[in-house]
């Protein structure tokens, strides 16, 4: 299968030099007829994802460099920063990676913005910082290690499993499987079923067309407006309040 590897134009170099900061902006983009999905790995920084009409997957990027001279900061972003746009069968694939010592990891990001198709699949698997999708048509996959997440207006699926982070989950056509070890989760205006499981951190939940599923570890509980089943699964320490439900109400803790 052939992979066709997009290369990197590089816009702006700038520095602000009270904060230390070598920052580099660079623009990637690639045809999307005959793509199915966008496939996103990506470490430090934020992520922000939309979708739209447009023919084309348009990346920008943002490299952000802290406490070394401009020419340091060059020479650590071409040795240290892996930043690539490639195509293989139906598949794109958006590369972020930062290779480095711990420290120097700390003092360095890649910022990212994506305007893909909406009628793509998306996947990402993120190591760290915030994440902001919308405007998405197909299935939806995110695997986030920190950081908060905010996803709306999505008709297909959504899947989230996170490490740490509050969620912000609105305006979801169908399912939504929501993972997560720590931080608050809060959704709103899901047309298919949720399911919720939480080590810890507040849930809040409204406006669900399906059933409800949720296991809580620590952290209260707040469920309004479901027009079938809600499940507790385990609702671990702190209050739980379940109002507006027109199916059944089934506590299992």
């Amino acid at each position: 299968m052939k992979t066709i590897i997009v290369g990197l134009t590089v816009i702006i170099f700038s520095v602000n030099a009270q904060a230390s900061t070598y920052t580099e902006k660079r623009e990637l983009d690639i045809k999307a007829k005959g793509i199915q999905v966008m496939d996103i790995s990506c470490g430090a920084g934020e992520l922000v994802v939309e979708g739209n009409e447009q023919a084309d997957i348009i990346v920008e990027a943002e490299i952000e460099i802290k406490g070394l001279s401009d020419k340091k900061a060059q020479q650590f972003i071409q040795d240290k920063v892996e930043l690539s746009l490639t195509r293989k069968g139906a598949t794109v694939y958006l590369k972020s990676q930062i290779n480095g010592s711990i420290w120097r990891l700390k003092d360095a990001r890649v910022n990212l913005v994506v305007t893909l198709p909406s009628n793509l699949n998306l996947k990402v698997e993120d190591g760290s910082g915030s994440i902001r999708l919308r405007q998405m048509d197909g299935n939806v996959d995110i695997i986030d290690g920190s950081g908060s997440i905010e996803a709306g207006d999505i008709k297909g699926n959504l899947n989230i499993v996170d490490g740490s982070g509050g969620i912000d989950v609105r305006n979801i056509h169908n399912d939504v499987n929501i993972k997560d070890g720590s931080g608050s989760i809060s959704t709103d205006r899901i047309g298919g079923n949720l399911r919720v499981k939480d080590g810890s951190g507040s849930i809040e939940i409204s406006r669900v067309e399906g059933s409800v599923l949720v296991g809580d570890g620590s952290g209260s509980i707040d469920i309004q407006n479901v027009r079938k089943d809600v499940t507790i699964e385990s609702a671990g320490s702190g209050s739980c309040s379940i109002s507006g439900v027109k199916g059944r109400v089934v506590r299992r803790d």
